[in-house]
């Protein structure tokens, strides 16, 4: 299927929020021949799945599969992909209960320059809300100049490594081209699971050099909720798994870590990012136990690279990676098609 994306929602219990994440598709922009739905009923006991319409709003089938045992987590993930595949879909991303897309959001432009200059992985940022709705944070993952970009796999993984950062989760919010030798897969082992998003990926654009594209706008919203699986992580084993998974990435690469730079990340994330949903007190004493170990580690703890990173998160408004020396034609306010084509083919 030629340039078609499958939206893959993996779901448990979804109860209402599954419904409302899957009527989303319909606004999001998309042609409803530019994609198809399939919803990967993993032995829910609540009936959600029972609750979706055949169709979306743009008229696209809402296809359920029902697993005939519960494959756990990361593996209903790995089931989504291998429908994908046996349906013939070209590209695949993720949709999960709760997580919706924005209106006429990036997910059309995104689609429309992976086709056109054969990318085999795209990303954006994403909205973060609680679970009222209401703005809690914009994830950017990586900021470009304009509103689309184009580098390729290697680029990304070097700098991206190298940096101390890895912005390739959450995966709805990146879109993969499927690939019937080495697909992408996530490691379903329990030790590998809160960050299996993270190393697969990476894994994924180390197998498949190619043009990588970049969106500045988001077409994701994702929500921090009660019961979520990420929302209720405790934060210092999502520190502790983070450094684990970017060791294990730099040895199976062979990228360096700067860490310095990677500790003051650390550290920023730990004063920002930990959810809501936490007890102040307990989101202080996590900060506080982070800022103790980095000042101990070989690396130390740099404010000088804090205050960098700080001064372009704030001031700037960039996220902590910025994509590097692009060529004048690789960053576009609004770029059509051809263009999009020329500045990723190689010079």
């Amino acid at each position: 299927m030629s340039g078609k994306l499958a939206v893959l929602v993996p779901a448990f219990n979804g109860s209402n929020l599954l419904r409302t994440s899957v009527e989303s598709c319909a606004r999001s922009g998309l042609s409803p021949d530019r994609y198809g739905i399939f919803v990967v009923d993993n032995c829910s006991t609540d009936g959600s799945a029972d609750l979706l319409p055949a169709f979306d709003g743009n008229g696209v089938e809402v296809q359920v599969i029902r697993n005939e045992r519960n494959l756990g987590r990361i593996g209903n993930w790995n089931r989504a992909l291998e429908i994908a595949a046996e349906e013939g879909y070209r590209y695949a991303t993720f949709l999960f209960v709760g997580d919706q897309w924005i209106p006429d959001g990036s997910m059309a432009p995104l689609l429309d320059a992976m086709e056109a200059s054969g990318s085999v992985f795209g990303m954006a940022p994403l909205r973060i809300v609680n679970a009222s709705g209401d703005m809690l944070r914009e994830g950017a993952r990586i900021s470009i100049s304009g509103r689309i970009a184009c580098t390729d796999s290697q680029s990304l993984l070097k700098h991206s490594i190298g940096t101390g950062r890895l912005p390739f989760a959450p995966i709805q919010a990146n879109v993969y081209r499927l690939f019937a030798k080495d697909p992408l897969v996530f490691d379903s082992g329990e030790s590998h699971e809160l960050n299996a998003d993270i190393e697969a990926t990476a894994a994924f654009l180390t197998k498949h050099p190619g043009h990588v594209t970049l969106m500045a706008d988001p077409y994701l919203v994702w929500m921090d909720r009660p019961g979520r699986f990420f929302s209720a992580q405790d934060p210092w084993y999502v520190f502790a798994d983070t450094r684990r998974a970017l060791r294990a990435i730099s040895a199976s690469t062979g990228i360096q870590v700067d860490w310095k730079s990677a500790n003051a990340i650390a550290m920023l994330t730990a004063l920002r990012e930990p959810s809501p949903l936490i007890p102040l007190r307990s989101r202080l004493a996590f900060a506080a136990r982070v800022f103790r170990f980095l000042q101990r580690d070989d690396a130390g703890l740099s404010f000088r690279h804090m205050s960098g990173f700080l001064f372009r998160k704030l001031f700037s408004r960039q996220s902590y990676l910025a994509l590097p020396e692009l060529p004048p034609s690789a960053a576009l306010d609004s770029p059509p098609v051809p263009s999009v084509v020329r500045q990723c083919r190689p010079s």
